[in-house]
């Protein structure tokens, strides 16, 4: 009795990856890069909206955002995005006391069948005077 439950068990167990098979969330954003231009060094923050749709066929869950300094800041949406749903990724750079050129790098780790996607911003930070 117990080997014929046992092998009802595996049975299943090996099932289970054909029934969820092929179903996953996937990321599809507007545009992955932005360049803010000039932004004076004294004129206050800077704030640029990544738009993406979830175009899989489950619940898309942004697990995390990493910046690559302080001065930049991202704020995600905290609930599961549906299929065919979008949401919003807004990235903030404060250029006080960093003047010149600047490029960083935002990671956006998620449920996605790509787990990880790479945000961009760049432009110039104009001193102040």
């Amino acid at each position: 009795m117990k080997r014929v439950l046992l092998q009802m068990v595996l049975m299943l167990a090996m099932l289970m990856p054909a029934v969820v098979y092929g179903q996953s969330a996937k990321i599809k954003f507007d545009d992955t890069m932005h360049d803010f231009e000039a932004v004076p060094e004294t004129g206050g923050v800077v704030k640029h909206d990544f738009v993406f749709t979830n175009e899989g066929d489950v619940a898309l869950v942004i697990i995390e955002v990493n910046t690559n300094c302080g001065c930049t800041v991202a704020d995600f949406p905290q609930a599961p995005v549906a299929p065919g749903k979008q949401g919003v990724i807004s990235i903030t750079f404060d250029p006080k006391g960093n003047p010149g050129e600047f490029a960083k790098e935002i990671v956006v780790k998620s449920n996605a069948k790509k787990k990880k996607t790479r945000l961009r911003i760049k432009g110039m930070v104009v001193p102040q005077q």
